[in-house]
């Protein structure tokens, strides 16, 4: 295994830093780059302006925290799910109430808008549910067996991928039987297709993770790591596939022959778990945020620590600008930073 050297580090300041009321559970940019919208754990929402941090608008968007956020792929509405079982669309410019429904009691864990913006779909406990753009509900998925942990679409914007006890299932909406089913005993807690479509990885409660190509069916099972894989990330190439369930990030490389029989990177800084990672969008690098109040910035496959922010609370969360410009980074105690990332460190 390769591992990180802690040389090569520069320094790194936020460009602005927005205060909020609670924990930052989640951050999402609208497709232009132009907000950085915010959910908190006190369940309210706001929607930050990027170039300033100025704040457009806010309100109390749940009862509870918020746990998912969405933007449509025309950034003209805003999908918010709360722990309270509702999920709310908003008019995005300003925060006009567009519509409101019903998870079923159970906290809306998952939200995604299909690639060509038709419809969007919806986790919350056992079920996933799917409806159009206008609001109008198109299909109510068979229960799984257990909370759906992962939720993602496929390109063609017909098939879901999810992720729950026993193992990960692909259907086509509109049908109640998987189209295909990779079982496996135990817990998924985590979910992620790479980019192309070719494979789906899944993290599990056994600190293993499951990787199976959509194309041939065949499964690769990576164990061994020191906690329960709760994050997964891909790069935009395909090539990289970051998880991490604890102070480290393992990365595989599936590029030529791909991962079988070969060791990952592994990138170890952190002192404390990591409670989200990302890859920049168009270059390999991966940012990273952990409990320890380190931003990490990785060069690929090098793994140079290129960037480190420190900040004096736990960082929670983390969200690239569309083209890699800047990187959004919400704190336990309520921050939003953005930090600025040139290209050529």
């Amino acid at each position: 295994m390769k591992t990180s050297s802690k040389s090569g580090i520069n320094g790194w300041s936020p460009a602005w830093i927005q205060v909020g009321t609670d924990y930052v559970a989640v951050l999402a940019w609208s497709p232009d780059a132009t907000i950085v919208a915010a959910g908190y754990a006190d369940g309210s929402l706001r929607l930050l302006e990027s170039a300033a941090g100025t704040c457009l608008w806010q309100c109390e968007a749940h009862l509870s925290g918020i746990a998912s956020l969405a933007w449509s792929p025309d950034g003209q509405f805003l999908l918010s799910g709360g722990q309270d079982g509702i999920i709310r669309r908003w008019q995005a410019r300003n925060g006009q109430a567009a519509g409101q429904y019903d998870g079923l009691g159970h906290w809306v864990e998952h939200l995604a808008w299909s690639p060509d913006g038709c419809c969007w779909a919806a986790s919350a406990g056992r079920v996933v549910q799917v409806w159009r753009a206008d609001g109008e509900r198109l299909w109510h998925g068979p229960q799984q067996a257990s909370t759906v942990t992962g939720l993602a679409w496929l390109a063609d914007s017909q098939h879901l991928l999810t992720a729950a006890y026993g193992g990960i299932c692909l259907y086509r909406v509109g049908d109640h039987q998987t189209t295909l089913h990779y079982d496996r005993k135990g817990s998924f807690l985590s979910l992620a297709v790479s980019p192309d479509g070719c494979h789906v990885a899944g993290g599990c409660q056994d600190a293993s993770m499951m990787v199976c190509n959509l194309e041939t069916g065949e499964r690769l099972t990576m164990s061994g790591y020191p906690g329960k894989i709760t994050r997964l990330a891909w790069d935009d190439t395909s090539r990289y596939l970051a998880s991490s369930g604890a102070h480290q990030v393992v990365v595989w490389d599936f590029s030529g022959k791909g991962p079988k029989d070969s060791s990952p990177l592994i990138l170890d800084r952190h002192v404390d778990r990591i409670s989200d990672l990302a890859f920049r969008p168009g270059l390999p690098q991966l940012a990273s945020v952990g409990l320890d109040g380190l931003l990490i910035l990785w060069q690929l496959p090098t793994i140079r620590i290129i960037r480190l922010h420190s900040a004096p609370h736990s960082l929670s969360c983390l969200a690239w600008h569309p083209q890699g410009q800047t990187l959004a980074v919400g704190t336990a105690d309520g921050e939003v930073r953005l930090l600025p990332v040139p290209i050529s460190p």
